[in-house]
Parts: C-alpha cells; sequence; structure tokens
C-alpha cells in the first residue's frame, strides 16, 4: 500500500483488525491519526499525515460506500479467501459497485485439496472467480506459484498454489 502512495495514488483499505492497521502504520514508519465512523458503532479511520492513505477498521459488509468513494484499481490479497463462502456473492458485487470504468482489479486466491482443508483461508476456483466476476468482467490469471511450506502441513495438505488473476472491465 505504501509503494502506491509513495507514487502519487491514494489508498484506501478495509481491515477488521486494528492491531494489523496499527503495525502497517508503524512497519511503515508513518504517522497517522485516528476517528471514529460515525455510521458504524466501534469502527474507526486510520489516516497518513500524508493525507493519501485511509484505513477503514470494520466489516467491510457495514461500510457505507458513499464514505470510500470508486476506484481505478483495487488489489484484494486476503479477503475473498477469507470470506465464508455463503458471503462471496455480496463481497463481489460491492467490489463490483466501488469500480470506476476502466477499473483494473488484481485478485490473489489459493488453491488446495478442500476436501483435506475446509478453510479458512477458503479455496477459490476459477469458476468461482467466473460465477461472481464473470457478467462484468474478464478474467486473466497471471500467476501460479506454489507456496506450500511445512507449516501448511497441519491443514492435512500437501500443495497450496496462490494465483494472482487480473480482473478487467467486459
Amino acid at each position: 500500500m505504501k509503494w502506491f502512495a509513495d507514487r502519487g495514488h491514494n489508498v484506501v483499505g478495509v481491515e477488521i483488525s486494528e492491531l494489523g492497521i496499527r503495525e502497517f502504520f508503524t512497519e511503515q514508519n508513518l504517522s497517522y491519526s485516528e476517528e471514529p465512523i460515525m455510521e458504524i458503532p466501534g469502527a474507526k479511520v486510520f489516516k497518513s499525515s500524508s493525507g493519501n492513505i485511509a484505513l477503514y477498521c470494520c466489516d467491510l459488509f457495514d461500510l457505507p460506500r458513499a464514505n470510500i468513494g470508486k476506484f481505478d484499481r483495487i488489489w484484494d490479497r486476503g479477503a475473498l479467501v477469507a470470506i465464508n463462502p455463503c458471503d462471496r456473492q455480496r463481497y463481489a458485487d460491492i467490489m463490483l459497485s466501488l469500480m470506476r470504468k476502466g477499473f483494473q482489479y488484481l485478485l490473489c486466491v489459493l488453491c488446495y485439496d478442500p476436501t483435506k482443508h475446509s478453510g479458512p483461508p477458503f479455496y477459490v476456483p476459477d469458476a468461482e472467480i467466473k460465477r461472481l466476476f464473470g457478467s462484468v468482467c474478464n478474467s486473466q490469471c497471471l500467476e501460479n506459484v506454489d507456496i506450500f511450506e511445512e507449516r501448511y502441513k497441519h491443514w492435512g495438505i500437501d500443495c497450496l498454489v496462490e494465483k494472482l488473476y487480473l480482473l478487467t472491465e467486459k
């Protein structure tokens, strides 16, 4: 996120974990302010002092879209795979509503044998991406990376692939 901000982009993120947001600002050595989101009890927005990074600490499903606007680019690493499969369509509908004409959406998902591990993180097959986004988006798999490590063996799997998709407007 800082990489994009350093290149002049405005960055908006949504994260459920306040600790994760604080760690981001600390690790990137960025000063920030925080303020409540009045429409959502207990929710906050953390803003970099430079003003071009705003991270909302709340459930994405609760965040009024008017608060965050529309985007040319979206980078989803870890959101779709964390969302319960029964909520995926709702999530996809929100993402699609946030995209400007000519958008680019990078989507990172995980592939493994779902009979061996039920999630989270959840398995997201190619067909699911087409089902969720295919009516509006072209999808192109840019990368398949084997990320299996010893620490994933306790899931009962022996293969874990991270896939990166580029979704663009049809």
